[in-house]
């Protein structure tokens, strides 16, 4: 007759297994849940005014000033302004296309943004991205990985060939958003944008 602990020692190893093999049933969490997660209140928002300073490296170049941005799903109008707060280029999308006023007024106008800005400024603003990036999201359409800080913040973000990087948030409206980001492409462009004000819609 087998032992009350032989018997014991059978059950430990059935269990033992079922637990193995449930262990192997269970697939890896897609890459996204291992990313970045949304602070609380931004998927809410429907868009935004911003105003801060921004500064661009590119092909040895650099540009830096400040802009101002409001966006919602049907337009959006920015400002860049030289360090002396001279009109360098007014971009705005909408319904329309896209336009780009230059500082002498004469109004260029592409399929898209990116292709404006590079044209016309020598360095492209990734536009459909960055007004996702800026509030600490993933463009929804592409594929992306992120880092959280250990405050649970987004603090580094891939995506389209991009790496953005946090450096500091603020509370707006109840909501957390970055007030400092860093936007590089590879080696070729770097954008650096801090923003002092928002308002959100």
């Amino acid at each position: 007759m087998p032992s009350r602990s032989s018997s014991r020692n059978r059950f430990a190893a059935v269990a033992l297994l079922a637990v193995l093999a449930g262990c192997a049933d269970v697939p890896a969490p897609p890459a996204e849940t291992l990313a970045a997660a949304p602070l609380a209140g931004i998927e809410a928002i429907r868009g935004f005014d911003l105003s801060g300073r921004i500064a661009v490296k590119y092909d040895g170049l650099g540009f830096s000033g400040s802009l101002r941005w409001s966006h919602d799903a049907r337009r959006d109008d920015i400002l860049l302004l030289s360090p002396l707060g001279q009109g360098v280029a007014r971009i705005v999308r909408d319904a329309d296309g896209v336009t780009l006023t230059s500082a002498d007024e004469t109004p260029h106008r592409a399929a898209s943004v990116e292709e404006l800005t590079q044209a016309f400024l020598g360095w492209r603003l990734p536009i459909h991205g960055l007004e996702h990036w800026a509030l600490g999201l993933p463009a929804p359409e592409t594929g992306w990985r992120g880092e959280n800080g250990a405050n649970g913040r987004p603090e580094r973000l891939y995506q389209d060939g991009w790496k953005v990087d946090y450096e500091r948030y603020r509370t707006v409206q109840g909501v957390e958003l970055p007030g400092r980001l860093e936007a590089a492409y590879g080696n070729t462009l770097e954008i650096r944008l801090v923003i002092d004000r928002w308002s959100l819609q």
